[in-house]
């Protein structure tokens, strides 16, 4: 983390010095720059313990978890170097992670003038690729729902990079279309979680020195495998790569592919931690009407991890996921309905690790703008899911949870 510290630091210094040679337009410290976001939460859930407190849980809240928690408070920093080129910083904590304040994003960001024909810009620090087509609020959250889908929860949790990305903006036909190419580093763990606890559906995000805790593992496992993942972290030394093409054929409908390799080796690993092979893509669809909005997002891929034995590589999985989600303006706020489809197919040793899983999961929310700055969300989240490794537990491998939740929501 030493090393992840040096090079934030860097980018902020060559902000600062980028920055310069325009000194009419700089703007560090003034209010403008500053804008926040705090999240009270009352939830109550039934079912399996929450993963993130070391059960098998799917959500964020599970049995013996309810009651009025912090869902989330952050402090954005977006200094302005001059006309085109800013930064972010993000200091946010939430309830259940190791740090009671991490970071959350800091980057440096270049845009090109607006009058350009072709519009540039670009990105270098630590940050989320352009993937979800949910978190489009402040601190990269979900506006109209409080849990995003099992996809963009993933997303959330272990594909948070290091990286720099440039994307070129432009008009063909009289259609607007963009391109986005991004390298990284710190992404060498993404896979841990979706293999060993498989995919959840929580609004947590990934910290910036901190970690997540992994279910209990088997016994073989168990003496290669630490038993939790820290989302931000490099081990092999490899550089990943993402790209994103983006297609608007009207002004109302987007249409974007997105494909992601981190490179890992497979079996380099520190402390008990590992490079993992991950990759897949991700293709996203928004239709924007006038009181209307539907979202869409399928994902597939795999992960591969560890040494090959007889049985084939320690850990070789398959995963795939979809959703659609509708909101509609409804009085003074809007109404969200999703479904959403999840699945994990173990290639590999499943004799002595199973990580195998099918399920579902439906949710409905409203969003009530009581004020411009807050607002209220009440939610229902029903999860179904069958994992066959619950079994080593004792417990029946299919497991139904419905979560409650309201958040009120602060934005300064």
């Amino acid at each position: 983390m030493n090393c992840a510290r040096s090079s934030l630091l860097g980018i902020l210094v060559a902000a600062g010095i980028a920055g310069g040679s325009a000194q009419a337009d700089v703007d560090l410290v003034s209010p403008s720059v500053f804008s926040g976001v705090l999240d009270l939460r009352l939830s109550t859930a039934d079912g399996e313990t929450s993963w993130i407190d070391n059960g098998l849980g799917k959500a964020r809240f599970g049995q013996g978890r309810r009651g009025i928690r912090i869902g989330e408070a952050a402090l954005v920093w977006n200094p302005r170097f001059s006309d085109n080129l800013t930064a972010v910083v993000v200091a946010e904590g939430q309830d259940g992670q190791d740090h009671a304040v991490d970071l959350g994003e800091a980057y440096l960001a270049y845009r090109s003038p607006p009058n350009a024909a072709l519009r540039m810009s670009g990105r270098a620090g630590v940050f989320y690729p352009p993937i979800s087509l949910e978190h489009d609020g402040l601190d990269w959250t979900v506006p109209d729902t409080i849990t995003p889908s099992a996809i963009n929860s993933w997303i959330a949790e272990e594909t948070k990079v290091m990286g720099l990305e440039a994307t070129v903006r432009g008009a063909a036909f009289g259609q607007r279309v963009s391109v986005t190419a991004g390298g990284f580093t710190h992404g060498d763990t993404a896979g841990t979680l979706l293999t060993f606890r498989g995919w959840a559906l929580h609004d947590l995000k990934s910290p910036a020195t901190g970690r997540f805790p992994l279910p209990p593992l088997t016994s073989f496992m168990t003496r290669r495998q630490a038993a939790h993942t820290t989302p931000l972290r490099e081990i092999d030394g490899q550089v990943g790569f993402y790209g994103r093409v983006e297609w608007r054929p009207d002004p109302r409908l987007t249409v974007d592919l997105f494909g992601y390799d981190n490179k890992g080796d497979r079996v380099s690993v520190e402390d008990w931690e590992w490079s993992w092979e991950t990759r897949f893509w991700n293709l996203g669809a928004r239709l924007n009407m006038a009181d209307f909005e539907a979202k869409a997002q399928i994902m597939r891929g795999e992960t591969l991890m560890g040494y090959s034995n007889a049985n084939g590589v320690w850990v070789d999985a398959g995963f795939e996921a979809a959703y659609v989600s509708l909101t509609r303006a409804l009085g003074s706020g809007g109404l969200t309905v999703r479904l959403d489809q999840f699945s994990v197919s173990d290639r590999t040793n499943k004799a002595v690790d199973n990580n195998a899983e099918r399920g579902w999961s439906a949710l409905a929310a409203y969003r009530w703008d009581v004020k411009p700055s807050t607002q209220l969300v009440f939610e229902v989240l029903a999860i179904d899911s069958r994992r066959p490794d619950r079994t080593r537990f004792g417990l029946s491998a299919h497991q139904r949870q419905t979560v409650l939740q309201t958040a009120w929501r602060r934005q300064f």
